[in-house]
């Protein structure tokens, strides 16, 4: 077996500590790259085109599932995660390895030698399987989102999550205490959290339906939605956007 390999994860010791425990592989893994974050990862995968893929679920921007669809040509992917018990029941259904962080070398050990056993049965493209896999993994409800504050990446829960806003070219998250700067725009926020329990109420602001305090009638067929936030904000509903409401 002879494969070319791409490290893909933000924090820099990782993957520092993955190329190394990779050496001992050196005669059958080649690594010829590696990436800090989505967007450089599927620049650098869709020009290099390696067999295989060390690729962090959890990163600023786009995440790795992200990562996955944005590829022209799918590599065989080994997931670097700490996602919870759904996500790893759908790793093991779709034959997609994964890997637990911090990551152990036993259990590196066994990724490698499923790596042999696919490379011995011609079947290093697993595009059918990995899409099973993203679908699978879309219709379950996002529970936590990363931000990355300073050197830091904090986990937010969705449920602490009053409400996202556009504003100054930013994106801001706010829980009812602090507010965030975010990578994403609402946009992507809206499709990933469809499944949750979030709404658009106007072009500009995404809301979480279990903080509304109250709605009330406002001018031109729209509506004002107060927030239990300790600003008690309250925001304007766009007639666009007032159906959503009452579907509530």
């Amino acid at each position: 077996m002879n494969l070319r390999a791409m490290i893909i994860d933000d924090e820099e010791l990782a993957r520092k500590r993955l190329r190394k425990m990779l050496k001992k592989y050196e005669e059958e893994v080649e690594i010829i790259g590696e990436a800090r974050n989505g967007e450089e990862a599927v620049e650098r995968i869709n020009s290099a085109r390696p067999d295989v893929i060390f690729l962090d679920v959890q990163m600023p921007g786009f995440d790795g599932f992200e990562v996955v669809r944005r590829l022209k040509s799918k590599p065989h992917i080994v997931f670097a995660t700490a996602y919870d018990e759904f996500a790893l029941k759908a790793f093991e259904e779709n034959t997609v390895d994964y890997l637990l962080k911090p990551i152990e070398e036993r259990r590196l050990d066994k990724a490698i030698d499923k790596l042999r056993q696919l490379f011995d049965a011609h079947q290093l493209h697993l595009d059918r399987n990995v899409e099973r896999l993203l679908a699978r993994l879309a219709s379950a409800p996002l529970k936590r989102l990363q931000v990355k504050v300073g050197d830091r990446i904090v986990l937010v829960e969705c449920e602490d999550i009053v409400y996202f806003e556009a504003r100054d070219k930013y994106t801001y998250m706010h829980t009812a205490d602090q507010e965030y700067i975010l990578d994403l725009t609402l946009a992507e926020l809206e499709s990933k959290l469809e499944a949750a329990d979030f709404v658009r109420i106007h072009r500009s602001a995404i809301i979480n339906v279990k903080h509304i305090l109250e709605l009330v009638k406002w001018f031109g067929g729209k509506y004002k939605v107060k927030l239990k936030d300790g600003n008690k904000t309250e925001l304007i509903v766009s007639r666009g956007y007032v159906d959503r409401i009452h579907r509530l």
